[in-house]
């Protein structure tokens, strides 16, 4: 449900918040139809606006969450309605593309459709609903580790690292006993990940081991054919 929807996303906002590691802020995009007018369309879309600030505001202080909020509204969706229709099934969609592409102005643009009365009482049941609406999107930003963390969790407690910061430790040593460690542990830890069994053959070719450098190669086609 969307009550469910919303509360999913409160909590992946409240995480990213919570974590050092990550910065969120939040943005507000509130709709109106492009139906009615544009005067109408600025009041309700600003109010739509205000209304959803309002409440997220709220939310977000009930959680504890100082964040930044930004807001804004489009008065008359038409990109939203041209994007609906298109994806629609609706009967004789392409009439109504066609006044569109026709007729840049908003106010000639309504009234031809208006005058299609066949094809305006579907989009007011169908489309034109969709587009009064406000989306609400949180951008978080993950911040990576540094190369020294990296290597002292490689050291002290691997499972922290992610199998991308892994290879990437790999990198960060000059010593190929430590490399071939890396790897054999991506191997055993990430087993469906071909790279980690590209670098085993690798290593087991550089030494002469050309058997080993084999099954390791057949291991990592197994995984990804196109390995």
């Amino acid at each position: 449900t969307n009550t469910q929807d919303m509360r999913s996303w409160q909590q992946r906002v409240q995480d990213a918040f919570n974590d050092p590691r990550q910065n969120v802020d939040i943005e507000i995009s509130a709709y109106a139809s492009p139906d009615g007018g544009l005067t109408l369309n600025e009041r309700l879309a600003a109010q739509r606006e205000k209304n959803t600030t309002q409440y997220l505001e709220g939310e977000l202080k009930r959680r504890k969450i100082d964040t930044d909020v930004n807001a804004r509204y489009t008065a008359q969706d038409w990109e939203g309605f041209r994007q609906l229709l298109e994806a629609s099934d609706l009967q004789d969609k392409e009439l109504v593309l066609r006044v569109l592409s026709m007729y840049p102005d908003p106010e000639t643009r309504e009234r031809e459709i208006k005058n299609i009365s066949f094809v305006y009482s579907d989009l007011a049941s169908t489309i034109l609903p969709q587009l009064r609406r406000s989306r609400i999107t949180a951008n978080i930003e993950i911040i990576g580790k540094s190369d020294e963390e990296i290597m002292e969790f490689w050291r002290t407690n691997p499972k922290k690292l992610s199998v991308e910061e892994l290879l990437y430790a790999s990198t960060l040593t000059d010593n190929d006993a430590d490399k071939e460690k890396i790897y054999q542990y991506v191997t055993v830890n990430f087993p469906q990940d071909y790279r980690g069994w590209n670098n085993m053959a690798t290593a087991y070719y550089q030494r002469g081991e050309y058997n080993n450098a084999k099954q390791a190669l057949d291991r990592a086609a197994l995984v990804s054919p196109n390995a």
